[in-house]
């Protein structure tokens, strides 16, 4: 296409529109720039100035271009007046020079300061407590350049004020704590009383004298006073009795009673005459006091020269009483300790007592004193050698001793056991020993861990010799007895072989009462000679008696014919009562055999005892004969026999019932009534 005029105008008009576009797509883009700028402009100021840091930046000649608003609060100047001023300014001149170059920055990157504690000082000036207001704080710090051109610094400090200030008490109270520590007695005051001193001068405390009333809590109390006024070291002032007629002990009591700090700021307001008379006779001239209670007593710091406290100054204060609080109540617990460990070992340092307490290992962690009068071996002994108990034991006891005090799933077995073992000379002793775990945690406790062991031995060998002798005692009058049973029984019969020897010259009548006094003697006999055999010789076997003796009558009496039903559930009985039913039996069960089965009739004889103790029984004798005739009175018997029986009851405080219903029976009740 040929270029025409019209060409280059339509050329010219579209190169004014891209024109037209490229200037507004830079005016675009520089209001874009702009408003990203302005926005991260606003977002990095606001991290800047809502930092609790000091956000700083100083031009080449060392002087403030910059700061955030933590200045003030940290050293009172506000941005703007702060800007200007040289950074020395805020430098003590003692730091100045060795801190210049650190503080006005010109490394950059790793050689940048990173960490360096300074102290800065604020515009406050001279306060009550101190002549400036200084601030530990942590600086890093890097240069600023353009190009290679330096041309200022930028850099953070931080508060570490308090940090400083609480590692700083730390320290003081460890101090504290190691001479509180010393303590075994209300006497080992004075070095806790030194350290205290110490603590308030590290703490920089603005004190002028310091003192500690001490409370014996005794009949009436006493107010033990120890101070540092007019005196090197800290002394014990004065002691004093709180009564009624001294007001200054009592003072003292009723503000550790009161359990609250007192705190007189002005005393001249707060107090009378007489009172700071003898504030003034113990801490001198006196501005302000502080009485702080702890658990025995009460701690006083005073102030002289207007000074006055801050509120840290009372919260550090507040702490060293509960320092001594800690101390007088550890010395406390040592006390109860020491009495319970004198109450341990007079347990068990009792003579003829020993107490072993033994590790899971098998070592020996203690063993009483008593052991070397015993055996003649010292405690220290068994310590070196955690074998030399088994050694002494007897062979014969070993292997029993080896299983006493061997443990199930780490739960020693609780037991006792007797055993012997040797002393030194060679004689062997009788010992018994008990076996306790001993726990210490609950935890332990619960889960059936023990940590160790405490072995008790007694002992035994007196009492093992008085033993043998009261066997072998015993053993000799158990022969004795049963000697003396079996001649008694030999002599019942021989009277039974005397009355039948006599009875032959009698007539049928009279040989039948001999008959049944043969009978009486023979059931009589017939217990001692169940306890002649008996390995109990003051109890007999009721069954077997009662038996044997029915036996014996159903021979006597020819009755082969009648069975024998007994029925015994009673423990064995004492003398005094089985021979009554003995006797008792006896008489019905020869009645039974000689009048309820006539003509060698059959038939059942029932004998049955029962008895839950030795007071309550119920005893039947009774028969399924032909019954008592009907003229028998049972209350008026006019046999012998059922006499005997009414009064052997009696004798046993029975009573007695009869029952005619399918033959006779005979019961003998007695109840606990």
């Amino acid at each position: 296409m040929a270029d025409t005029p019209d060409n280059r105008d339509d050329q010219r008009d579209m190169h004014g529109e891209i024109e037209q576009l490229r200037n507004e797509v830079d005016r675009l883009r520089s209001r874009d720039v702009a408003q990203e700028l302005k926005l991260s402009e606003a977002k990095y100021r606001a991290l800047i100035e809502g930092s609790s840091d000091f956000i700083y930046v100083l031009d080449k000649e060392g002087c403030f271009t910059f700061a955030n608003q933590e200045v003030e609060n940290l050293l009172g100047y506000t941005p703007d007046e702060i800007l200007g001023k040289h950074y020395s300014a805020i430098l003590l001149a003692e730091d100045l020079a060795s801190l210049k170059y650190a503080f006005a920055e010109r490394r950059t990157g790793e050689r940048a300061t990173h960490q360096l504690e300074i102290r800065l000082r604020s515009r406050s000036g001279v306060t009550g407590d101190v002549d400036m207001d200084i601030r530990h704080c942590s600086l890093s710090a890097s240069g600023i350049y353009q190009d290679e051109a330096y041309w200022g610094t930028h850099g953070v400090a931080r508060d570490i004020s308090e940090r400083k200030y609480q590692a700083t008490k730390q320290l003081a109270l460890q101090q504290l704590h190691r001479s509180i520590w010393t303590m075994t007695r209300a006497d080992d005051i004075h070095p806790v009383l030194t350290a205290i001193r110490d603590c308030l001068h590290t703490m920089e405390v603005p004190y002028g004298e310091f003192g500690v009333y001490v409370l014996d809590l005794g009949e009436p109390p006493i107010v033990h006073f120890y101070g540092t006024y007019d005196s090197a070291e800290i002394t014990k002032k004065g002691q004093w009795m709180v009564t009624d007629a001294e007001s200054f002990a009592g003072h003292t009591m009723g503000v550790w009673q009161s359990g609250e700090m007192v705190h007189s700021r002005v005393l001249e307001n707060d107090t009378t005459h007489h009172y700071r008379d003898r504030l003034a006779e113990f801490f001198g001239d006196i501005n302000s006091i502080i009485d702080i209670p702890f658990s025995h007593g009460v701690l006083t710091v005073t102030t002289k020269d207007g000074t006055r406290f801050s509120s840290r100054n009372i919260s550090f204060v507040r702490e060293l009483a509960e320092a001594l609080s800690d101390g007088f109540r550890r010395m406390e617990d040592l006390l109860d300790l020491k009495l319970s460990e004198q109450r341990y070992r007079t347990l068990v340092e009792t003579p003829n007592l020993v107490v072993m307490l033994i590790d899971t290992e098998g070592n020996f962690l203690y063993t009483s004193p008593q052991i070397e009068t015993w055996l003649g071996y010292a405690p220290a002994d068994f310590y070196a050698d955690a074998s030399l108990m088994m050694r002494l034991v007897h062979p014969a006891d070993q292997d029993t001793l080896g299983s006493f005090m061997t443990t199930t799933n780490g739960m020693p077995v609780l037991r006792n056991l007797e055993y012997r073992w040797s002393s030194t000379d060679g004689q062997y002793h009788w010992a018994s020993g008990w076996l306790f775990p001993v726990y210490e945690t609950e935890g332990d406790a619960q889960v059936k861990r023990a940590n160790m062991v405490q072995v008790v031995v007694q002992d035994t060998t007196e009492s093992k010799q008085i033993e043998n002798q009261i066997k072998t005692s015993l053993e000799e009058k158990e022969v004795l007895l049963k000697e003396i049973h079996h001649r008694v029984k030999n002599n019942l019969q021989i009277i039974s072989s005397l009355l039948d020897l006599q009875s032959s010259n009698l007539d049928e009548a009279a040989r039948r009462i001999f008959a049944d006094c043969q009978n009486r003697i023979n059931s009589m006999a017939l217990i001692h000679e169940e306890l002649y055999h008996s390995t109990d010789l003051a109890h007999v076997d009721f069954e077997t008696y009662a038996g044997n003796l029915a036996e014996s009558l159903i021979g006597t009496y020819g009755a082969a014919s009648v069975g024998l039903e007994l029925v015994v559930d009673a423990l064995p009985l004492t003398l005094d009562k089985a021979i009554p039913m003995g006797l008792i039996i006896n008489e019905l069960v020869s009645n039974s055999l000689k009048h309820a089965f006539p003509g060698g009739a059959a038939g059942r004889i029932v004998i049955s005892l029962k008895a839950d103790d030795e007071e309550t029984f119920v005893l039947v004798v009774g028969d399924n004969g032909i019954g008592l005739p009907a003229d028998v009175e049972p209350q008026n018997p006019s046999s012998l026999g059922l006499r005997l029986v009414y009064t052997l009851a009696q004798q046993l405080r029975g009573k007695v019932d009869l029952s005619r219903e399918n033959g006779t029976s005979f019961t003998i009740v007695r109840d606990a009534s």
